[in-house]
Protein backbone atom coordinates (compact mmCIF):
# COMPACT_ATOMS: atom_id res chain seq x y z
CA UNK A 1 0.00 0.00 0.00
CA UNK A 2 0.96 3.27 -0.36
CA UNK A 3 1.79 5.94 1.85
CA UNK A 4 0.28 9.55 0.96
CA UNK A 5 1.33 10.78 4.29
CA UNK A 6 4.31 10.06 5.47
CA UNK A 7 6.22 11.08 8.69
CA UNK A 8 9.26 11.33 10.05
CA UNK A 9 9.60 12.06 13.98
CA UNK A 10 12.62 14.68 15.32
CA UNK A 11 14.16 16.23 18.20
CA UNK A 12 14.61 19.84 18.03
CA UNK A 13 18.43 20.71 18.39
CA UNK A 14 19.63 23.38 20.66
CA UNK A 15 21.89 24.75 18.33
CA UNK A 16 18.80 25.77 16.18
CA UNK A 17 16.83 27.25 18.69
CA UNK A 18 16.85 30.73 19.32
CA UNK A 19 18.00 32.85 22.98
CA UNK A 20 14.72 31.73 24.22
CA UNK A 21 14.27 28.22 23.72
CA UNK A 22 12.43 28.38 21.00
CA UNK A 23 12.95 26.87 17.44
CA UNK A 24 13.93 29.50 14.88
CA UNK A 25 11.72 30.56 12.50
CA UNK A 26 14.48 29.48 9.40
CA UNK A 27 15.31 26.37 10.79
CA UNK A 28 11.53 25.59 10.60
CA UNK A 29 12.30 24.95 6.88
CA UNK A 30 15.28 22.87 7.30
CA UNK A 31 12.96 20.78 9.55
CA UNK A 32 10.66 20.53 6.85
CA UNK A 33 13.16 20.28 4.06
CA UNK A 34 15.21 17.63 5.28
CA UNK A 35 11.68 15.72 6.18
CA UNK A 36 10.77 15.85 3.03
CA UNK A 37 13.65 14.55 1.49
CA UNK A 38 13.46 11.41 4.49
CA UNK A 39 10.03 10.38 3.28
CA UNK A 40 10.99 10.88 -0.34
CA UNK A 41 13.45 8.37 0.05
CA UNK A 42 11.49 6.01 2.47
CA UNK A 43 8.56 5.87 1.38
CA UNK A 44 8.58 5.85 -2.68
CA UNK A 45 12.92 5.28 -2.90
CA UNK A 46 12.85 8.48 -4.19
CA UNK A 47 16.73 9.93 -3.46
CA UNK A 48 18.09 13.40 -5.16
CA UNK A 49 21.24 12.38 -5.29
CA UNK A 50 20.35 10.06 -7.85
CA UNK A 51 18.43 12.66 -9.89
CA UNK A 52 20.82 15.43 -9.89
CA UNK A 53 23.37 12.51 -11.39
CA UNK A 54 21.08 12.10 -14.08
CA UNK A 55 21.30 15.94 -13.97
CA UNK A 56 17.80 17.06 -12.71
CA UNK A 57 16.43 18.60 -9.55
CA UNK A 58 13.97 21.00 -8.03
CA UNK A 59 14.32 24.27 -6.89
CA UNK A 60 11.90 25.85 -4.57
CA UNK A 61 9.84 28.89 -6.07
CA UNK A 62 7.44 29.63 -3.23
CA UNK A 63 7.17 29.17 0.53
CA UNK A 64 4.22 30.17 2.62
CA UNK A 65 4.60 29.34 6.21
CA UNK A 66 2.61 29.68 9.33
CA UNK A 67 4.07 29.21 12.52
CA UNK A 68 1.01 28.39 15.26
CA UNK A 69 2.65 26.46 18.17
CA UNK A 70 6.52 26.93 19.34
CA UNK A 71 8.62 23.94 19.11
CA UNK A 72 11.10 23.61 22.18
CA UNK A 73 14.54 22.66 22.46
CA UNK A 74 14.79 18.90 23.29
CA UNK A 75 11.49 18.87 21.98
CA UNK A 76 9.99 15.42 20.10
CA UNK A 77 7.85 16.52 17.32
CA UNK A 78 6.64 14.90 13.89
CA UNK A 79 6.79 16.36 10.46
CA UNK A 80 4.31 14.71 7.77
CA UNK A 81 3.94 15.46 4.06
CA UNK A 82 1.80 15.39 1.35
CA UNK A 83 1.56 16.41 -2.59
CA UNK A 84 -1.47 18.73 -2.93
CA UNK A 85 -0.85 19.81 -7.10
CA UNK A 86 1.68 18.80 -9.86
CA UNK A 87 2.17 19.37 -13.17
CA UNK A 88 4.98 18.24 -15.48
CA UNK A 89 7.27 20.77 -14.41
CA UNK A 90 6.41 21.32 -10.74
CA UNK A 91 5.47 20.07 -7.45
CA UNK A 92 3.05 21.72 -4.46
CA UNK A 93 3.50 19.76 -1.49
CA UNK A 94 2.08 20.54 2.05
CA UNK A 95 3.89 19.81 5.62
CA UNK A 96 3.03 20.09 8.79
CA UNK A 97 5.06 19.90 12.19
CA UNK A 98 2.96 18.58 15.32
CA UNK A 99 4.08 17.60 18.90
CA UNK A 100 5.02 14.33 20.09
CA UNK A 101 1.08 13.35 20.94
CA UNK A 102 0.50 14.44 16.97
CA UNK A 103 -2.25 16.61 18.78
CA UNK A 104 -1.12 20.07 18.46
CA UNK A 105 0.02 21.64 14.97
CA UNK A 106 3.17 23.57 15.32
CA UNK A 107 3.61 25.07 11.91
CA UNK A 108 2.18 24.40 8.43
CA UNK A 109 4.21 24.78 5.17
CA UNK A 110 3.29 24.82 1.84
CA UNK A 111 5.79 24.71 -0.71
CA UNK A 112 6.32 24.87 -4.46
CA UNK A 113 9.20 22.88 -6.23
CA UNK A 114 10.15 23.41 -9.93
CA UNK A 115 11.89 20.57 -11.82
CA UNK A 116 15.10 21.97 -13.61
CA UNK A 117 17.83 20.50 -15.67
CA UNK A 118 20.96 21.24 -13.71
CA UNK A 119 22.82 22.20 -16.49
CA UNK A 120 21.27 24.68 -18.16
CA UNK A 121 19.02 25.99 -15.06
CA UNK A 122 15.94 25.56 -16.98
CA UNK A 123 12.94 24.17 -16.45
CA UNK A 124 12.55 20.46 -17.47
CA UNK A 125 9.06 17.93 -17.26
CA UNK A 126 9.13 14.81 -15.06
CA UNK A 127 9.58 11.61 -16.31
CA UNK A 128 6.19 9.46 -16.61
CA UNK A 129 7.38 7.19 -14.00
CA UNK A 130 6.90 10.27 -11.58
CA UNK A 131 3.78 11.49 -13.26
CA UNK A 132 2.46 8.13 -12.42
CA UNK A 133 3.78 8.37 -9.14
CA UNK A 134 2.56 11.97 -8.55
CA UNK A 135 -0.85 10.78 -9.42
CA UNK A 136 -0.95 7.76 -6.88
CA UNK A 137 0.12 9.78 -4.04
CA UNK A 138 -1.70 12.97 -4.65
CA UNK A 139 -4.14 14.23 -1.59
CA UNK A 140 -7.69 15.38 -2.48
CA UNK A 141 -9.01 18.35 -0.59
CA UNK A 142 -12.31 18.69 -1.00
CA UNK A 143 -12.07 22.14 -2.59
CA UNK A 144 -10.62 24.28 0.09
CA UNK A 145 -7.68 25.76 -2.22
CA UNK A 146 -6.22 28.73 -0.21
CA UNK A 147 -3.61 28.24 2.34
CA UNK A 148 -5.66 29.92 5.13
CA UNK A 149 -8.48 28.04 4.35
CA UNK A 150 -5.89 24.67 4.91
CA UNK A 151 -4.36 25.88 8.17
CA UNK A 152 -7.80 26.88 9.32
CA UNK A 153 -9.14 22.85 8.10
CA UNK A 154 -5.94 21.51 9.72
CA UNK A 155 -6.68 23.47 13.24
CA UNK A 156 -10.23 21.57 13.58
CA UNK A 157 -10.47 18.84 15.93
CA UNK A 158 -10.00 15.38 14.08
Amino acid sequence: MIIKEPETPYLIRFNDCDPFGHLNNAAYLNYFMNAREDHLSASYGLHLKEYAVKGLGWVVTQHQIAYLKPAFVSEKVHIFSRVLDFSMQHIQVEMWMTDDAKKKIKSFLWSTFAHIDLKTGKRAEHDPALMELLGQIKVDHSGITGFDDRVAAMLQPR
